[in-house]
């Protein structure tokens, strides 16, 4: 494995490059007076999952929730460790490029804000700003288009290898503050949000009911095989 130092002058010189190429094109914007906060963001960690025969997942996507209503739902799943299994069918897919290190440690540069039909406006609640939840999900590229084929139109979906949701993460963007008062899931949530991306943890207490907590982006993520059989 390459020693530490070698692998942070190479993501240093990959990031600078990625901002120099990136300035200027703004689908999704970079940081500017559109987006108040900085969105550049590196996540890393390790991938205990596997294939057969030790091959490794080819591809990788950020999935979205779609809606406040998806979220809701997304943040329950994470709160009570319930089976994930199906959850990308409506997600926002946003396909992402990782770089893979040997033998199975990965960093992901979030070099954009989240697609814009993720960013969802905080007013609804009570609150003001955009909120946008999403998970990382790993899955075998059977046909190396590099986006995740769901299996419509009768075509055979494939497989979803692991997802940070089954380690317990997700992935937090935030532009904006979270109404004080709140039921529901939304009740666990923490009252004061980072700007920009985090993660998003469940807390559970001896003695007490779970709740969240906001991690730093910088948090290395450990993704092993999902815990669910999925049909």
């Amino acid at each position: 494995m390459s020693p530490p130092h070698a692998r942070v002058s190479r993501l240093t010189s990959w990031l600078a490059s990625l901002l120099v190429g990136a300035s200027g094109c703004g689908e999704y914007g970079l940081a500017d007076e559109t987006y108040p906060v900085e969105p550049v963001a590196i996540l890393e960690g390790e991938l205990g999952a596997r294939l057969g025969n030790g091959r490794s997942p080819t591809a990788m996507t950020l999935a979205w929730a779609p809606d406040l209503a998806a979220m809701e739902h997304l943040s329950s799943l994470l709160l009570t460790e319930s089976a994930s299994c199906g959850t990308e069918q409506d997600a926002l897919l946003q396909p992402m490029s990782f770089q893979p290190h040997f033998p199975s440690s990965f960093v992901l540069p979030l070099s954009t804000t989240p697609v814009p039909a993720a960013q969802l406006a905080l007013e609804p609640l009570g609150g003001q700003g955009r909120l946008s939840l999403g998970w990382i999900v790993f899955f075998q590229d059977d046909n190396r288009n590099g986006a995740l084929d769901l299996g419509l139109d009768g075509m055979k979906p494939e497989r979803v290898v692991a997802t940070s949701l089954d380690s317990g993460l997700a992935v937090l963007f935030v532009d904006g503050v979270l109404p004080r008062e709140r039921s529901g899931t939304w009740a666990e949530w923490p009252h004061d949000l980072p700007r920009g991306f985090s993660l998003l943890g469940g807390r559970r207490p001896e003695n007490g009911a779970p709740a969240f907590v906001a991690l730093p982006a910088s948090t290395s993520l450990a993704l092993e095989a999902s815990r669910h059989v999925c049909p």
